[in-house]
């Protein structure tokens, strides 16, 4: 009987994350208002479609994030 799970080879590594900036997600996000396809989307960034879907999904709390750092980041005029 062959085994259930193939051996993995020495030369295959697991895939490590890449952790993406509050910029490129909120990028991600307006061009996905504007019309433009999720997989077309995905080969601009680098990405998987599921992976532009997924942010697009937690689009709101992204926003909420992105005001909240631009809103830290103004400066005091006087």
């Amino acid at each position: 009987m062959p085994p259930k799970r193939p051996a993995m080879s020495p030369s295959v590594g697991k895939k490590t994350r890449k952790s993406l900036t509050l910029e490129v997600k909120l990028d991600i996000i307006h061009r996905q208002e504007r019309g433009e396809k999720t997989n077309s989307i995905a080969r601009h960034h680098g990405l998987t479609p599921s992976t532009v879907s997924t942010i697009f999904k937690s689009a709101d709390s992204i926003k909420k994030a992105g005001e909240t750092i631009f809103s830290l980041q103004a400066k005091r005029t006087t």
